[in-house]
């Protein structure tokens, strides 16, 4: 119901728009509205520099109403050309004519605008009808968690089921589409609002992996506000709003390369929501995050030194206990590896002296074969380090003459 009464408001206000500005004005206000529908994304070009100078900041609000100020800065145009040139025609009849003349000049002119008024009201309600299908496929599935969602996004939504169950949601679609990547976010952000308990599985996606280790986006990923907020269901717009999430936005080098990654994964990376299984990453068992496992490592160590005696193997087991307790490896798509708290050990360490210390190393890995090459950096050191798994359950990782064993966390 609600998609007609916005349908005779836009019509009813075109037509008695077209009613006292006449046929001149209508006729080519309508030629205005079809070179701002072809032009908006070229003027909007200009605008999308301009908002930010003007004090929108938001980068999605910049990208959504920069082809909007095309689309009225080419219709001002054109208005002030239909003025012009309705000004010099009245003129005409006004003084020239006489009254007969212009007595019937403008009753065809009122009458014609009439007409017109109808048409340009039609294009307007497709127009509308074209953003209203492009922001209800987002605002529908992302408002479904949301418990009371605001009295304008119910009526936008209202609008949005109105489109559909009236079939002007086809007319909309043929106008033209976004980008393809508009839909898919908008999937995904609407699967993710609906099934919060599938977030670790975002976290945790091969390709996205390295992406939380980076230095530049620790401010986003160590956000409790932002977690929170996810965590409790909140709004897409509360989302958006958080500071760090805005900085996110406002950092061009990181939002496109995020895009890349999530644009080279998206279908893949909704399967893995869905299913927990990732038929592009599934094959390769090393990818994800290792925890040292040390009874497995203990054996293997057993094993290698037999005559080892049992008060040392207390001692190493004890050792090894308190030094592996934080140790992690994380093995990304992008091939590159993160170690986490990796212990270095002391020889002779002092009196009160801890016998080991922590060091976070990074590198890549390639495959040789059956078996991995890790090349680890810290500073200007560097190591090559043997890693073998076969079930993608369990890594084993040569260091020297131990062989440490990581049990697979996720």
């Amino acid at each position: 119901m609600s998609i007609w009464i916005l349908a005779f408001l836009v019509i009813g206000a075109t037509t008695l728009a077209g009613w006292r500005q006449g046929g001149i004005r209508a006729a080519i206000a309508f030629g205005g509205i079809l070179f701002a529908t072809l032009l908006c994304g070229l003027v909007g070009k200009i605008f999308h520099g301009l908002l930010p100078m003007m004090g929108f900041k938001d980068p999605l609000v910049v990208w959504a109403l920069s082809p909007l100020c095309g689309f009225i800065a080419v219709s001002i145009l054109f208005s002030v050309i239909a003025f012009n040139v309705h000004r010099k025609v009245d003129v005409y009849y006004r003084y020239k004519a006489g009254d007969l003349r212009l007595a019937l000049w403008e009753r065809l002119n009122s009458r014609l605008g009439i007409c017109v008024g109808l048409l340009n009201g039609s294009i307007y309600f497709i127009l509308i009808s074209f953003l209203l299908f492009n922001l209800t496929y987002l605002t529908v599935q992302a408002s479904a968690s949301v418990k009371q969602p605001s009295v304008m996004l119910r009526l936008v939504n209202s609008l949005g089921e109105g489109l559909q169950g009236s079939g002007f949601a086809r007319t909309a679609a043929a106008v033209g589409t976004l980008p393809p990547m508009y839909y898919k976010y908008a999937d995904l952000t609407g699967f993710l609002m609906q099934n919060p308990q599938t977030a670790p599985r975002l976290v945790a996606y091969p390709a996205l992996t390295s992406l939380w280790e980076r230095d530049d986006m620790q401010g986003l990923v160590t956000d409790s506000a932002l977690t929170n907020a996810l965590a409790s269901g909140a709004s897409v717009g509360e989302i958006l709003g958080e500071p760090s999430v805005q900085e996110f936005l406002k950092n061009k080098d990181q939002t496109r390369r995020v895009n890349d990654i999530f644009e080279a994964n998206m279908d893949d990376l909704m399967d893995y929501l869905k299913t927990g299984k990732s038929a592009k990453y599934d094959g390769e068992k090393i990818l994800g995050r290792w925890e040292f496992n040390v009874p497995v490592s203990m054996a293997w160590l057993r094993q290698s030194q037999p005559k080892i005696q049992a008060s040392e193997m207390r001692a190493i087991r004890a050792l090894w206990t308190a030094a592996y307790s934080q140790t992690t490896v994380l093995i990304t798509a992008d091939k590159q590896v993160f170690v986490r708290n990796f212990p270095r050990f002391q020889a002779a360490p002092a009196a009160g002296q801890a016998p080991f210390t922590p060091e976070n190393w990074k590198g890549d890995w390639s495959k040789d074969d059956a078996s991995y090459t890790l090349d680890l950096k810290l500073g200007d050191q560097e190591k090559f380090i043997t890693a073998t798994t076969t079930d993608g359950l369990r890594l084993s990782v040569k260091d020297g003459h131990n062989l440490l064993v990581f049990d697979h966390a996720d």
